[in-house]
């Protein structure tokens, strides 16, 4: 019995051929994408999600500079604050009454302007810290506290400066306090019971000066006048012309001791001229022409 040999089955040739050519064609085509993602660097592609992350968030960001530049943000919120204020009005959130505490001398009218506000204005626009360095630049004033009272009151208590002398300058007086602040220049005759000081430094010195005084009450309430002297030391002046010369250091015990001695034989009321201070424990008396001339002139018998 003869063999019979089964036929192998195989593609067409012109089929493996364009098999072939498909496959050379995938492989050229992975190899030229593998080679462009070598030639770029490794951090391109963070740095592309980078971008589109960075690009919406720089978008804003000019847009903000832009509203900021162009006035947009605050015309937004004038707008509305000016609505919010208008609200706390119609809630009665407003000025109708100012208290004032502690105003002596200073002028009512000068208050209200310093302060700026009047019946009617929106209580929570009004500041109360500009209004408080208002009123320290008025003379009289030296501190001021000012509150908002809700709903409707503004709250103010001065702190007035105190008067301590009148001070001659350039032949004029001036009331000043202990700061040496001038308060006024005007009606200064209700003022005349103060010391009057004399110096270019006076006021500087004048506050121990009147420390001193006021340990020894009964010389204090002779002194109508002090004046410095070589810008060193003082001069008192008193109300019946003598002139006590004071020393330099110990202002306070010098003036006891000549206390003491008008206690014991008084010196002041006799006819003399000056009582100088200076020498420790001691008291130079200068007299008068006139009690010099009687002391050398015999006296008539009778």
């Amino acid at each position: 019995m003869s063999r019979v040999n089964k036929p192998t089955l195989c593609a067409p040739r012109d089929l493996r051929a364009r098999t072939a050519e498909r496959a050379r064609s995938a492989t050229q085509k992975a190899t030229e994408k593998a080679n462009r993602r070598r030639s770029w660097p490794r951090w391109t592609e963070k740095a592309m999600r980078l971008g589109l992350i960075a690009f919406p968030i720089l978008l804003a960001g000019s847009a903000g500079t832009w509203a900021y530049q162009t006035g947009w943000f605050g015309t937004m919120a004038d707008r509305t604050t000016a609505a919010l204020i208008d609200l706390t009005v119609d809630a009665g959130l407003e000025v109708q009454e100012v208290l004032v505490e502690g105003r002596v001398e200073t002028d009512r009218s000068a208050v209200m302007a310093a302060i700026q506000v009047k019946r009617g204005d929106p209580i929570l626009q009004f500041d109360p810290e500009a209004a408080r360095a208002g009123l320290e630049r008025l003379r009289w004033v030296a501190t001021a506290t000012v509150e908002r009272r809700l709903p409707d009151t503004v709250f103010v208590k001065l702190d007035e400066r105190r008067p301590m002398a009148l001070w001659q300058r350039d032949g004029k007086l001036a009331l000043i306090d202990r700061d040496g602040e001038v308060l006024t220049e005007r009606e200064l005759g209700r003022y005349n019971n103060l010391l009057q000081i004399i110096g270019a430094d006076a006021p500087k010195h004048a506050p121990e000066l009147l420390g001193h005084l006021a340990t020894v009450p009964a010389l204090y309430e002779r002194v109508n006048a002090a004046s410095r002297v070589g810008g060193r030391r003082w001069d008192l002046h008193l109300a019946n012309g003598v002139v006590v010369r004071l020393p330099e250091s110990d202002i306070g015990g010098a003036l006891r001791h000549l206390a003491e001695q008008e206690s014991k034989q008084p010196v002041l009321d006799r006819d003399i001229v000056a009582v100088d201070l200076r020498l420790p424990d001691r008291l130079v008396i200068q007299t008068s022409t006139a009690a010099a001339q009687r002391r050398r002139v015999p006296e008539e018998k009778i």
